[in-house]
C-alpha cells in the first residue's frame, strides 16, 4: 500500500467469507463499486476447463468493471 498512498490513493482492504466469486460479487453489489482489481493465477488450460477461473467468472458476473492483473 505504500506506493498507492504515496500517490494519494486510499486503499481499504476487506476480507469476505464464502465462495470467492459469489462473495466478491455480493460485496461489490452492496458496496456499489466502480472497479474491482483481481489477480490471475495462470493455471493450465485443462484446470481452467474443469474447475474454471475465479477471475474469468468475476469478469462475467461482477456488477462493475474488473481489472485482471497477471
Amino acid at each position: 500500500m505504500g506506493q498507492a498512498q504515496a500517490q494519494g490513493v486510499k486503499l481499504t482492504p476487506h476480507v469476505v467469507v464464502g465462495h470467492p466469486v459469489s462473495a466478491i460479487v455480493d460485496f461489490a453489489n452492496n458496496g456499489k463499486f466502480d472497479l474491482l482489481f483481481v489477480g490471475f493465477m495462470g493455471h493450465t488450460a485443462l484446470y481452467n476447463r474443469v474447475i474454471g477461473s475465479t477471475a474469468d467468472r468475476l469478469v462475467e458476473h461482477a456488477p462493475c468493471s474488473v481489472f485482471v492483473v497477471k
